[in-house]
Order: structure tokens, then sequence, then C-alpha cells
């Protein structure tokens, strides 16, 4: 696989994943929004530097998404009490219900809706090698 092939597959990743977690309408929000919304659900009461570590995403951009959703009512910012120039990101109890429930929606309505050049047997196989991937991915990057 060459490298251009891998970003056009991540894009494509990216579209079955925003069709999954019905990431459309009014309340859509941008990949980099999803990720850290996502992230925080995964690890409440999170710091800025923990969740630029883990999705990859710069701080200042962490910090800019974290403050704006908290400014919107999404998101809960509190000052660390270990260290008071820290802050603790939580979602608030709408925004977990929402992205929680957004997050655990399977993908194969998705996949089809995205794949209509394929069989339903072609859709199930690149299910099952999606998962497989997955799977192998979170073993090689356990902190993820």
């Amino acid at each position: 696989m060459r490298a251009a092939d891998l970003h056009r597959l991540a894009r494509t990743l990216r579209e079955i994943a925003l069709l999954a977690t019905e990431n459309v309408g009014a309340d859509r929000v941008n990949a980099g929004e999803l990720a850290v919304l996502e992230d925080i659900a995964e690890h409440p009461d999170s710091t800025i530097r923990d969740i630029t570590e883990r999705t990859g995403l710069a701080q200042s951009l962490v910090s800019r998404i974290t403050h704006a959703m908290a400014d919107a009512g999404a998101l809960k910012i509190e000052p660390d009490q270990a260290d008071r120039r820290r802050v603790r990101i939580a979602l608030t109890a709408a925004t977990r219900e929402a992205i929680v429930d957004r997050a655990n929606n399977t993908i194969t309505e998705a996949v089809s809706t995205s794949t209509p050049g394929l069989t339903d047997d072609e859709r199930r196989t690149l299910e099952r090698h999606l998962t497989e991937a997955a799977a192998l991915l979170r073993r090689a990057n356990p902190r993820d």
C-alpha cells in the first residue's frame, strides 16, 4: 500500500465513522472536535496535555476546542486540585449521553451507505477486516 492509498483510506474511514456516529446536521462537529469529545468520554477528568497526547492534535487546538465547548455548555472545565496551574475537563451529562450513545453505534449501516458498489458479502468481509485491523492497532498502541 502506498501512503496516498492510506490517506484515501483514512478519509473514507472518517466518512464512515461520521455516518455511524450520526455526526450530521445542525449539531455536527468537525473531526478534531469529535476526537476531543470521544477522548474525554473515554477518559473523564483529563488535562489538556492528556487529551493532546492521546488524540495527536496540537495542544493549542485542543485548548481552543475545549474552551469553546465549555462556553457552549458541552464540557466542564475545573481547576486540578493537585496542581492549580492545570485544569481537568469532563463532559456534561447531556454531552456524555449523546457521545457515548453515538460511539456505541455499529458501523454496518454506514458501511452499506458508503459502499454502494459492494455486495452484502463483500460488506461483511470489509467490516470483519476493519474490526480485525482495529484490534491489531489497539494491541500495538494500548494507550489509545
